[in-house]
């Protein structure tokens, strides 16, 4: 049992098109004729026009092999040899899989730049004929500052890597290019002065992103995903505890988040009359705010309050999260405690997370000074 093969295409010559059908219940894409030993390859045309064409062909060439009795199953699973190829199994893999549309969107990015630089003839090449030039002018180009390089470095890596574990490259040649130092990003945190004085201008100013600051704060809970998309559903014992399943959260695991009198209060006051449990907490319908709400919010509202002199530059709406984090540090000195209430799966990651904001050095090396 099959279905009719389906071209899937855009008007995009950097994006991917191909066929589509079901044999025997399994989705099958075909993005060339190279099962049927034929040289029908769509998306290395030159226009649109002639991708079109290609692709009519491709479908047909398909849709009689299904016809004849051919299989998809019997035919030996060869690994794609052309580098274009191979990146672009490797970027359908990844943007099919549950992960953020941050990381999707970044791999995307890097992928059609990628593409679009490379010469047509080396991205016909196996993936182990690449030169190891091209990948260094490529990175060059991101070289504007150390950490949109390491980004840049980062992300293409991904495919690198993935060709190494197919076992289709010997080594990842990103290993071989230049690195560059980047500078952490400052979150700094925040004096009890300030902390008051920036959440009082926000409560009165800008409700949603206030009541998204001391779930920040107060829960340790990440701004742009995790307090964007909560709902009533995640709240429990009566605004007491927030849960959340491993997909809601960073961690990947499932996690139970106390909520302190102060932000019940405000729950209180904002969710009283709400009884649907898939309204989110800020829209107050079935539908969250865009990706980038907060992050709009906070841009706004960051440059009049540093014009007033409530904020310094190097503060952000992180600043909250690690203000937090510092706080409890100091009145407990437990990394496990801060490690559970930020969510952290490894220790390493809250001690680099204390270490990068000076919470863990000078009481400590105070303490073991030599005395005389």
């Amino acid at each position: 049992m099959f279905t009719e093969p389906k071209i899937i295409t855009n008007a995009d010559l950097t994006s991917r098109s191909y066929i589509s059908y079901y044999y025997n219940g399994e989705r099958y894409r075909e993005y060339n004729a190279k099962k049927l030993n034929l040289s029908i390859s769509p998306n290395y045309a030159k226009s649109i026009k002639d991708r079109g064409k290609l692709l009519e062909d491709l479908r047909y060439e398909f849709s009689k092999a299904l016809r004849s009795g051919w299989s998809p199953i019997i035919i030996d699973q060869v690994e794609v040899q052309t580098l274009q190829d191979a990146l672009g199994t490797i970027l359908e893999s990844k943007l099919s899989k549950d992960y953020s549309k941050t990381y999707k969107r970044d791999l995307q990015k890097v992928y059609n730049q990628f593409i679009a630089y490379v010469p047509a003839r080396q991205l016909l090449l196996a993936p182990t004929e690449l030169p190891l030039s091209t990948l260094e002018n490529f990175l060059d180009q991101f070289k504007s500052s150390n950490r949109h390089y390491m980004n840049k470095r980062g992300n293409i890596s991904v495919f690198f890597s993935e060709l190494l574990r197919k076992q289709l490259i010997l080594r990842n040649p990103i290993n071989q290019t230049p690195r560059a130092k980047a500078k952490s990003v400052l979150h700094e945190v925040f004096s009890k002065e300030e902390l008051t004085g920036v959440l009082n201008y926000l409560k009165e100013n800008y409700s949603n992103l206030h009541l998204c600051c001391l779930l920040t704060y107060g829960c340790f809970l990440r701004p742009h995903r995790e307090i964007r998309l909560l709902k009533l559903a995640h709240f429990h014992n009566d605004l007491t505890e927030i849960h959340l399943s491993g997909q809601e959260n960073k961690s990947g695991r499932i996690r139970t988040v106390f909520v302190p009198n102060y932000i019940r209060e405000e729950l209180n006051f904002r969710l009283g009359k709400l009884v649907d449990p898939d309204a989110n907490i800020f829209t107050l319908t079935g539908q969250p705010f865009n990706d980038d709400y907060f992050k709009t919010q906070w841009s706004r509202a960051k440059t009049e309050m540093l014009k007033l002199g409530l904020i310094r530059s190097h503060q952000t709406l992180y600043s909250f999260r690690h203000s937090s984090a510092v706080n409890v540090y100091k009145k407990t000195k437990d990394l496990h405690v801060i490690q559970q209430l930020l969510g952290h799966s490894d220790m390493i990651v809250t001690m680099n997370y204390l270490r990068g904001l000076g919470a863990t050095s000078n009481d400590h090396l105070k303490s073991i000074m030599p005395e005389i």
